[in-house]
């Protein structure tokens, strides 16, 4: 196994060029085919973008990763956002509510932020489409025959999220869920992404 060093991270811009330049001379290590490349770089590029655009001041460990024929790219986020700095960004929005997340990356993100936030909110996530509602947090937790949480540790996967969506494509609201799937860069290149919450510690790891 090789992997990268193990950078402490946060949404400034120094940061995360910094991230980008140590993926770069990693993934320019591994002798890699151009197109596998530049696939590797595609997603470090969406994970870097999903932690610049992440709410509030946080520190996350940032590695890449090679494990047997996959390359991981880890996120582990140990700082819980408090209460009163979450009311807070919501009171500058115009609504004073919690915008829509848009796009695959921005549901995980929003998933990550409420984790970090407090552990029972991942069960309660839900995002509105013009046609209805789905809860994504939950469609992506449990897989059948799988328990929906193991002791105190709750696990999301982006292909248990894709199995759920692909049994529901008789609602708009599930079908335009998946057409947003399909745009995804992560949700096309990456053979899947984990979100695993065990308290205030949460870890995304994207299997490319």
């Amino acid at each position: 196994m090789s992997n990268t060093e193990k950078l402490v991270i946060t949404n400034t811009e120094e940061c995360l060029r910094r991230a980008l330049n140590e993926a770069d001379a990693f993934i320019g290590a591994q002798q890699l085919a151009k197109r596998e490349a530049l696939h590797l770089r595609l997603l470090v590029e969406e994970t870097l973008g999903m932690v610049r655009a992440m709410a509030g001041d946080f520190g996350a460990l940032f590695w890449i990763e090679k494990d047997d024929e996959d390359y991981k790219i880890r996120l582990s986020v140990r700082t819980e956002m408090s209460k009163e700095k979450k009311d807070e960004l919501l009171s500058v929005a115009r609504s004073g509510k919690n915008a829509a997340a848009r796009g695959f990356m921005g549901k995980v993100r929003e998933i990550i932020e409420n984790s970090m936030l407090n552990f029972d909110d991942v069960m309660k996530l839900q995002e509105k489409y013009d046609g209805g509602y789905i809860s994504y947090a939950h469609m992506g937790m449990n897989a059948p025959g799988e328990p929906l949480i193991t002791g105190d540790l709750m696990m999301w996967k982006l292909s248990t999220y894709k199995d759920s969506l692909k049994g529901s494509q008789e609602e708009q609201a599930h079908r335009e869920a998946w057409d947003e799937l399909e745009k995804s860069i992560v949700a096309k290149l990456a053979k899947d992404v984990v979100v695993g919450v065990k308290k205030d510690s949460v870890e995304m790891t994207i299997v490319g």
